[in-house]
């Protein structure tokens, strides 16, 4: 009995080891530079600015403003890529669903961060930002490739 708890345990604690390293992963790679080209400098700017509020936010409704921005900002992604080319854009491959769950884990650590401090919250709003601007270049490469 106690054996199949520590496999459980250490199964768990495994799975969850792969799932924050393979989203990592794939925040890390980066599109081909020829595919992101078109999409970079609007994107570019826009995360730019993101970066600089994060950079200069340091009360809670300030953090939790720059958190709601995030998160109105991939509804839009998740609408216009569904308008544009129904489910089949987008969010279909393997790495978008893990990075979409990725980033409720990353709202339930901002949650959860707050009342340990500014670092760690930052920290977690950083990720949900490399993850929604990772989600609008894919779904721009996508439709720009269903247009072609």
């Amino acid at each position: 009995m106690l054996t199949s708890i520590v496999i459980i345990i250490v199964s768990v604690a495994l799975f969850l080891y792969w799932f924050r390293y393979s989203c990592l992963l794939i925040l890390e790679s980066r599109f081909e530079e020829d595919e992101a080209k078109p999409f970079a400098s609007p994107e570019a700017s826009v995360f730019a600015l993101l970066e600089q509020r994060l950079a200069a936010a340091s009360t809670p409704s300030e953090l939790k403003h720059v958190r709601n921005t995030l998160d109105d900002d991939l509804r839009l992604i998740q609408r216009l890529t569904r308008d544009c080319q129904g489910d089949l854009a987008g969010f279909g491959s393997l790495e978008s669903r893990l990075l979409l769950i990725d980033y409720r884990l990353m709202q339930f650590a901002f949650s959860c961060s707050q009342s340990f401090g500014l670092p760690k919250t930052l920290s977690a709003l950083r990720e949900m930002s490399r993850i929604v601007g990772y989600l609008a270049a894919e779904s721009g490469v996508n439709l720009a490739a269903a247009r072609s």
